[in-house]
């Protein structure tokens, strides 16, 4: 029988809770996996010849850029919140484009095309508001979604072919912030603890978070999730994440599944 020397998987990530990963998968052939990096395979490999490759280049830039990101999820038919991208110098005209007809008491946000963990983000609240976020920012970098406060968020990590690791974000006590949920205002819980509290719909949701992985052209990623806890039948899929941060736990997991995605892609 013949045998085929294993190599080692060429992690690329400035992640470091991804660094346990490098070195730690094997596979018998030449493969590299981004972990929200754009480094180019022939930077990975620069002599060349077939190379595996799990999530591209390409892949990694539709989910940092959220203007290409929201793109790929229309095309995808993924749910998700109308979003308006375009001049900032009629506030009617992006009033019109989410059909608000009032001038107080409706919530848009505007978000950083390129942000993360919340950084950039402005809650909307009136047509002053709008009007001072249009003034203050630019949309060569910034755009504006519709503002759903859904009370509970989910991370869910998925290959384009299978959900394999979930967490439910709660909010700290002590949280300033309490429209929006990341890494420093919340603590995760797993399937596992009581105030998971899965959803009826869970299988809907998670074959949503399947279809944005696939929208964007990932093959493994965490998709964030906001659900109404009264009616989880409201939802909408808010990003992609190609670069999440990892516990011990989800290190163990990420191992596994990437070892899986690039087997299965050298067939």
């Amino acid at each position: 029988m013949k045998t085929y020397t294993q190599r080692t998987v060429r992690i690329r990530t400035k992640n470091p809770s991804s660094n346990p990963l490098r070195k730690a998968i094997l596979v018998p052939f030449n493969a590299v996996c981004r972990l929200g990096s754009r480094t180019p395979t022939n930077e990975v490999f620069p002599r060349g010849g077939r190379v595996i490759e799990c999530n591209t280049v390409e892949s990694i830039e539709n989910s940092r850029d959220k203007l290409r990101m929201k793109a790929c999820f229309e095309r995808g038919n993924v749910t998700q919140a109308r979003w308006y991208h375009g001049s900032f110098s009629d506030i009617q005209t992006i009033k019109r484009h989410f059909s608000i007809n009032k001038t107080e008491d409706y919530q848009l946000v505007g978000k950083a095309i390129c942000g993360f963990q919340g950084k950039g983000m402005v809650l909307i609240n009136n047509d002053t508001e709008l009007a001072d976020f249009c003034r203050t920012h630019t949309p060569q970098n910034f755009f504006i979604e519709l503002f759903f406060n859904l009370n509970s968020e989910f991370r869910i990590h998925a290959t384009q072919d299978e959900v394999f690791m979930t967490w439910r974000k709660l909010r700290k006590q002590d949280a300033k912030e309490k429209w929006f949920f990341n890494s420093h205002n919340c603590n995760w819980v797993n399937e596992q603890h009581e105030l998971f509290q899965k959803p009826g719909n869970w299988k809907q949701i998670c074959d949503e978070a399947i279809k944005a992985v696939r929208s964007v052209g990932l093959d493994i990623s965490a998709v964030d999730v906001r659900v109404s806890t009264k009616d989880p039948s409201q939802f909408i899929v808010l990003e992609t994440n190609s670069g999440p941060s990892l516990g011990e736990q989800g290190v163990d997991v990420y191992r596994a599944q990437i070892r899986k995605v690039l087997i299965n892609k050298a067939k």
